[in-house]
């Protein structure tokens, strides 16, 4: 069972930083536990009194206070949840902030087009979840900036480490080495979507299959196929394939998108792939399987079919193999999601007004923390609707929740002497942050209303936390 309180997830979560002064670690963990309770991408909304803002101003501005290892911690704590798991998915994504900085002060660099003059930082994650999709954690976070200074040489004759490319084969790196330190009998399973199609990458989680992990990455290019005939493209190659197996996809409305069932045919082969350096014209051939899922009959007039044509190590020796790897990869979103969580939605850690690239990308790695967790919470309401509450909130929270929600007649409706489910607290939680129903709001209970509605709650634990010790 996971520690459930903010103030004991915050220890959870932030323990392992290693500082030289361990006044910094219980400050982290302070600083962490607040932030919990009450996310908000400025400081200043996030800790009231002036104390407790000082306190965390203090630790974002410290140079004895390094990013890297707040970001350990986290990273840590993520793997030492997955110990255990016969493996998790890893999907990694990168984004960007973007921060104020109109006198180009702060150390950001160039954001989106250079002729807007957007300025902020760039960051890739990669988050962990559990074999049945629910977020565990972060396991690597790597940061850089753009240069002002534009590049003049060609991109295909630059080095893999001179190209954000890099950054990707970093994360990567990263979560195998934590996970081999916290979960060494974990295996873990990388989600990249189309940019991570490059050939340095593909070599890269080749050499990570060889150390016992799987990837699957969404193929964005025409790849050239060895074949005993000759050299072909993927794409024909999957085209000659038989159907393996039919699925339905329930597919959400979008902008450019209806909503409906879309009949979707897998096909599946091994292939090697013909890959070449286009610096050094090196060649090399990379053996693995391809997994195509194609809609077929269902697609609206106007719009394209929903295709996916993935590159994995995983074995496909059987259907469920075949569909395992459509949907593990289905929970790359998962990531985009937590994202929005972060940068605009509950956390909104671009808001923030820090005078300084360490401090904001300190401030940033906390709320990630934070927003792995909300989606958590989120994500266990939907998938495990069952489970009990107090897995992930302690029973104070949950009177408290009780009592916010249903007032005096908290104890007679919510049978608070009995366990309630992990679906029935979030309720009560995201109709306290604004929530109204399916009727209304179109789905479940979101990331903004939960977040809106555990600050309440957490303010109302503590009032009676301090009344049950006087």
């Amino acid at each position: 069972m996971r520690e459930a309180s903010a103030s004991a997830w915050a220890v959870e979560e932030f323990r392992g930083a290693r500082f030289k002064d361990p006044r910094w670690r219980s400050r982290l963990v302070s600083v962490g536990a607040q932030a919990a309770r009450r996310p908000a991408g400025r400081v200043t909304e996030t800790f009231v009194s002036s104390a407790d803002r000082q306190g965390a101003y203090g630790l974002l501005e410290s140079d004895a206070v390094g990013s890297e290892e707040i970001g350990r911690a986290i990273f840590e704590a993520c793997a030492r949840r997955c110990a255990g798991e016969p493996y998790v998915l890893c999907p990694i994504d990168g984004t960007s902030l973007t921060l104020t900085d109109d006198d180009k002060s702060k150390g950001f660099g160039p954001i989106g087009s250079r002729a807007e003059g957007g300025r902020g930082l760039k960051v890739m994650n990669a988050m962990v979840l559990s074999a049945d999709g629910v977020a565990i954690g972060i396991s690597s976070q790597k940061w850089w900036m753009r240069s002002d200074t534009r590049r003049r040489q060609n991109r295909d004759q630059l080095r893999p480490d001179e190209k954000e490319t890099q950054h990707w084969l970093a994360a990567m790196d990263q979560t195998r080495e934590v996970m081999a330190t916290c979960a060494p009998s974990t295996r873990c399973w990388f989600q990249l979507d189309r940019e991570g199609d490059a050939w340095p990458i593909l070599s890269d989680a080749v050499q990570a299959g060889l150390d016992g992990h799987w990837f699957t990455i969404r193929a964005s290019h025409r790849r050239r196929v060895l074949r005993p005939s000759g050299r072909s493209d993927l794409q024909t190659v999957l085209a000659q394939e038989e159907v393996k197996t039919k699925y339905s996809l329930e597919v959400r409305a979008g902008t450019r998108r209806q909503a409906r069932t879309a009949i979707m045919e897998i096909r599946a082969c091994k292939v090697i792939l013909d890959v070449r350096d286009k610096r050094t014209s090196k060649r090399s051939a990379i053996e693995l399987n391809a997994v195509q899922a194609v809609e077929c009959g269902t697609t609206p007039a106007g719009e394209k079919p929903i295709e996916w044509t993935l590159l994995t190590n995983r074995p496909i020796k059987t259907i469920k193999d075949l569909t395992d790897v459509i949907w593990a990869y289905s929970m790359r979103w998962r990531i985009e999601e937590l994202h929005r969580t972060w940068k605009s939605g509950a956390c909104g850690v671009e808001e923030n007004q820090l005078r300084s690239a360490s401090a904001v990308i300190k401030w940033a790695t906390i709320l990630i923390a934070v927003a792995v967790r909300i989606e958590r919470i989120k994500q266990l309401s939907r998938a495990k609707p069952d489970l009990p509450a107090t897995d992930e909130f302690s029973p104070v929270e949950i009177k408290a929740a009780a009592l916010l929600y249903f007032g005096k007649s908290a104890k007679r409706k919510a049978a608070l002497a009995a366990s309630p489910t992990m679906a029935q607290v979030t309720l009560w939680i995201a109709c306290l942050g604004g929530y109204t129903g399916k009727t209304s709001s179109g789905g479940p209970p979101g990331s903004i209303v939960i977040a809106r509605g555990l600050e309440s709650v957490r303010a109302a634990a503590l009032a009676l936390e301090a009344l049950a010790s006087d």
